[in-house]
């Protein structure tokens, strides 16, 4: 997959902005196109439509100078909408983004329990890969964990599995990083193989992890030991209980671990 074109969302509520940082050091080791984008409205405290444009537009161009003045490419756009999540999406497809950056701020669990948050309305309608990036920090090690399923025989795992490994390979060439890979399993008489799974998937044997347990708390505990800085997830099941099963693993994995979160549909 090739990582040209990046929508960076800007959240015009918080001066950190973690996912640009992120998204400005993927333009300088891989050249990509930075498209910075933001969606006001009434909740993100601005009275209308005119008043964003006039406080967040000099926020954008301001990004968009930190980019170009390092002579890489960036555009900006800001709409106006309630539903941002679902039009960051949109964006995304109308831009050709081949993956989006977002900032991630951990939630409590009532409050993902209460409600569906913004997280994973994007991580569930996305297209393309979204990176969801924490509080922004060098990638000191460089380290990439994998989460795989090679139990599975569905097709739609297995061609997620494939993408993922490939993405794992390509990021760990593009970065300088390591690739590892993880799995969680449930019946010790029927534990995955561990040279196996490095063979299929180009690893060292070295680099696969096999766990037993719950699949959000395998993948925290190994990425917790590895001290990884990203970690690579897939989900297909979009909608009812199995949709909101994925979803829980994946917000567990946001807010329980430091590593920014890369997930694949």
């Amino acid at each position: 997959m090739a990582l040209n074109k990046i929508l960076v969302i800007i959240d015009p509520t918080n001066d950190a902005q973690p996912a640009f940082e992120r998204g400005l050091d993927s333009a300088r080791d891989t050249g990509a196109v930075l498209h910075l984008y933001t969606c006001a409205n009434q909740d993100a405290g601005f009275s209308d439509e005119q008043e964003a444009k006039d406080k967040v537009q000099p926020i954008l161009d301001a990004l968009r100078e930190r980019v170009t003045g390092e002579n890489y490419e960036a555009t900006t756009e800001l709409e106006w909408g309630a539903d941002w999540a679902s039009q960051a999406v949109a964006a995304a497809q109308r831009y050709g983004a081949s993956m989006i950056f977002k900032n991630s701020f951990d939630h409590s669990a009532l409050d993902r329990e209460k409600r569906q948050t913004s997280d994973w309305t994007l991580l569930r309608m996305s297209k393309c890969p979204v990176l969801m990036v924490k509080n922004f920090h060098d990638w000191e090690h460089r380290r990439v964990l994998a989460a795989i399923n090679p139990a599975s025989s569905e097709s739609a795992h297995v061609k997620l599995d494939e993408k993922i490994s490939a993405l794992a390979q390509q990021l760990a060439t593009t970065y300088g990083s390591d690739a590892h890979f993880v799995t969680a399993f449930q019946d010790l008489n029927h534990a995955p193989n561990a040279e196996q799974i490095a063979q299929r998937y180009s690893a060292k044997a070295e680099h696969v992890h096999l766990r037993k347990g719950k699949a959000a708390e395998v993948i925290r505990d190994v990425a917790s030991e590895l001290d990884v800085d990203l970690i690579i997830v897939g989900t297909v099941a979009r909608d009812g209980i199995k949709g909101r099963v994925v979803g829980n693993t994946c917000e567990r994995l946001l807010d329980q671990t430091h590593s920014d979160l890369l997930v694949l549909n």
